[in-house]
């Protein structure tokens, strides 16, 4: 399976440690988070990575020139203008000719999340598409996603004000897709 990692944003947030490095590049423990990411993918059977690479795309093609990180090739789909989520997932998934289920995840997330059972959950409803939701105490600050009886999403809420929220449950930053998702 292919795992495509959006990594192409700015992280402002982290500024100054961002002013010229991918917050992704960043070392946790000892080493750039984006490898954490990657040996995570590693232990649920993941076989490649995709990353959609925006700003410094150069500091992930140096760190790794082999097209390896922590065991899996790399394939490097660089935008060649900003995109939003939606255009970024589409342009990398067809420039690495992704033709399959496959998993998107935010580059940024460091999770136990069992990605194999979020696989197996997707493909034992023939879903298009899968989205991890968590529950927050406080959703306010973060994308809401209301769900009917059986799971299926009804909308998204962005940053609803405190106490007006649908739900408690976030969108956590990981998805299962088919490639038909790509036609939307």
């Amino acid at each position: 399976m292919q795992a495509l990692v959006l990594v192409g944003g700015f992280g402002t947030r982290l500024r100054p440690l961002t002013l010229n490095t991918p917050k992704q590049m960043l070392p946790i423990v000892g080493k750039p988070m984006i490898e954490h990411v990657v040996e995570h993918l590693a232990a649920h059977g993941v076989t490649e990575v995709v990353l959609s690479l925006g700003f410094a795309p150069e500091a992930f093609q140096e760190a790794y020139p082999d097209g390896m990180c922590a065991g899996l090739p790399l394939h490097y789909a660089i935008e060649p203008e900003p995109l939003d989520t939606a255009g970024a997932v589409r342009f990398a998934a067809l420039d690495a000719g992704i033709d399959d289920t496959f998993l998107v995840l935010n580059g940024d997330v460091l999770t136990g999340l069992d990605v194999s059972a979020l696989v197996e959950r997707h493909q034992g409803f023939s879903a298009q598409a899968t989205l991890h939701l968590t529950p927050v105490d406080d959703p306010s600050r973060y994308g809401v996603v209301p769900t009917d009886a059986d799971g299926r999403v009804l909308g998204f809420v962005e940053k609803p004000a405190p106490g007006t929220a649908p739900t408690n449950w976030i969108n956590a930053g990981t998805y299962v897709f088919e490639p038909t998702v790509l036609d939307h």
